[in-house]
Parts: structure tokens; C-alpha cells; sequence
């Protein structure tokens, strides 16, 4: 069975994570292969629309709404990551297509190894 890697990108403004943080939990509904996630859909949804709505409330440059936020942003983050590794732990070659329609960017990686030199021999 191969190695199945996906990659997120969790860094950059909050307008575009929560953006790509919504669109994989629309895709993450579509996905078979979640059905018996570490974390509840609805639960992951429900900290995205805390996230939104500290989001919204920390516009306004106001310290306690910015901390909210940014302690939202790290809560789903967080779980982002742990859906991700649920994900790479039981993801096969097979389900790839559906988890790049899912949102996700998942590929197998290539392993480099090194190629070792055999002593010369006198």
C-alpha cells in the first residue's frame, strides 16, 4: 500500500483559510472515505462558523475580537490537521481523484534515495 500525502496551506490571510477551510468541509461531506473521522462534521462546521464570525467581529480592530479570532483560526486549524492525518493514515492510491475533488492536494510521494557507491577494490 503506498504513502498517500496531502498537503494544506494553513498560512495567509483569514479571509482566504476560511475560504479554502469551507470548501474542504463541503467536500469533506462528499467524501466517503471520512465517514468515521476523528471529528464530526458538524463540529468541524461549527468551529468554521465560530472562525466567521470572529473573523467579522475582529474587522472592526478591537483587541478582544482579534484575540477571538485568532484563537478560532488556531481551533480549526488544529482540527484541520488532525482530519488531514485521519486522512493519510487511511487513504489508498485509489482514493486520490476523490480527494482532490474533495479540495485537497494529495499525491504520492516520490522517494529520493541516495545511491551509494560501491568501494573500489584493489
Amino acid at each position: 500500500m503506498a504513502y498517500v500525502k496531502i498537503a494544506v496551506e494553513v498560512k495567509g490571510r483569514d479571509s482566504e483559510l476560511l475560504s479554502y477551510l469551507f470548501r474542504i468541509a463541503r467536500g469533506l461531506a462528499t467524501l466517503a472515505l471520512y465517514q468515521n473521522g476523528p471529528i464530526a462534521l458538524e463540529t468541524f462546521q461549527a468551529a468554521l462558523n465560530v472562525y466567521q464570525a470572529a473573523f467579522e467581529g475582529g474587522k472592526t480592530g478591537n483587541r478582544s475580537e482579534i484575540l477571538k479570532r485568532n484563537a478560532a483560526r488556531k481551533a480549526a486549524t488544529e482540527m484541520l490537521r488532525k482530519i488531514i492525518s485521519f486522512l493519510q493514515s487511511v487513504a489508498t492510491e485509489d482514493d486520490i481523484p476523490s480527494l482532490v475533488q474533495a479540495g485537497f492536494n494529495a499525491c504520492i510521494p516520490k522517494i529520493h534515495r541516495k545511491s551509494v557507491v560501491a568501494p573500489a577494490s584493489s
